[in-house]
């Protein structure tokens, strides 16, 4: 199958349509994510992001439905009553964007999300505004640091959790300076070119430290892709497992990676491997065969017990610069 990013759209429309023809309590539906980017897809794979407004509370938070291997939708359900202050979310770097964009919307009832959409996009990359949504984003990434640094001994699985979540939000609390928030997959494709923008290219080398003490190679992806892939097709079967990792999701992680490895770039496959294992290692915390798997991969990137404090400091350092960056913005524009 050609996957276009036509198709993409109709398999939304098709979505969209069922859903009206079941209830009358959808407001709005809109795209949200890289199918409103000129090319969504990597290794040929992408999930199609919608958010659906409800007038009603609805009955889950987050579905995702599997399309085909290589596509799925992954779909945000909304009560009305969120978008109440909906100048508030020009400060959201992931829905913001899409707010701002009038060809996100695919249904909306009496304009609505037009409404909606002009009162967030009013100011939207005003200095104040894009100082505010950075100021927030290096906020909450400074608090998840202060976790690590409590001085209450963590078992180093729930640190690795922690850390590696205040790395994400480090390196987007950088990148959404210039632009929507970076997803898993994309985080070390576009980060270097967010940082040079704001002149700070070396902080791609920072951030592939803070990931991995060590370069990784194709090899070490194709070794240790086998045992990643096992975690994912685990943690899909249990209960508890979160909507990212459910199996109409493993083709849209797997395949870019390894599109990445393909394509002379496996550097940019670390993160999304990272992300997605240390989230199934989570969920499978009780299989003392997944957790040892897991913790043999973190010892071939020397993350392990002893360097915890030096991971600690080079964060610290990396957020340093995230700060200074917002210092900067705000002493060029007198704010």
């Amino acid at each position: 199958m050609h996957i276009t990013r036509d198709l993409l759209v109709k398999f939304a429309k098709d979505y969209a349509a069922k859903k009206l023809r079941q209830t009358n309590d959808i407001v709005a539906v809109y795209f949200t994510g890289s199918i409103l980017t000129e090319d969504p897809l990597i290794g040929g794979s992408t999930d199609i992001d919608l958010v659906v407004v409800h007038k009603e509370n609805p009955l889950f938070e987050r579905e995702v439905q599997r399309i085909s291997y290589e596509i799925s939708l992954d779909v945000q359900h909304h009560h009305q009553s969120f978008y109440t202050f909906h100048r508030r979310l020009r400060l959201n770097p992931w829905l913001g964007f899409a707010l701002c964009d009038h060809s996100a919307i695919l249904y909306d009832t009496d304009h609505w999300l037009e409404f909606i959409q002009a009162g967030v996009s009013a100011n939207f990359n005003s200095p104040e505004t894009l100082y505010s949504r950075g100021q927030a984003a290096a906020e909450k990434a400074r608090q998840l640091w202060f976790e690590l640094e409590d001085p209450q001994e963590l078992p180093f699985g729930v640190w690795t959790d922690l850390y590696y979540k205040a790395v994400g939000s480090a390196a987007n609390a950088l990148a959404i300076l210039n632009g929507p928030a970076l997803t898993t997959r994309r985080m070390l494709l576009e980060f270097p070119a967010r940082a040079e923008a704001l002149g700070k290219l070396e902080l791609t080398g920072e951030l592939l430290q803070l990931i991995s003490r060590v370069p990784i190679n194709a090899d070490t992806f194709n070794t240790w892709r086998p045992v990643w892939e096992n975690a994912l097709t685990a943690a899909a079967k249990t209960p508890g497992c979160p909507p990212n990792l459910l199996p109409a999701r493993k083709g849209y992680f797997v395949n870019s990676c390894a599109a990445m490895v393909e394509s002379g770039v496996p550097h940019a496959a670390l993160w999304p491997m990272v992300e997605t294992w240390h989230q199934a290692a989570q969920v499978l915390s009780e299989d003392p065969a997944q957790e040892e798997a897991w913790e043999k991969f973190l010892e071939t990137l020397e993350i392990n017990p002893s360097v915890k404090e030096e991971q600690i400091e080079r964060l610290d350092h990396f957020l340093d610069h995230a700060e200074a960056a917002l210092v900067d913005l705000k002493a060029e524009y007198g704010l």
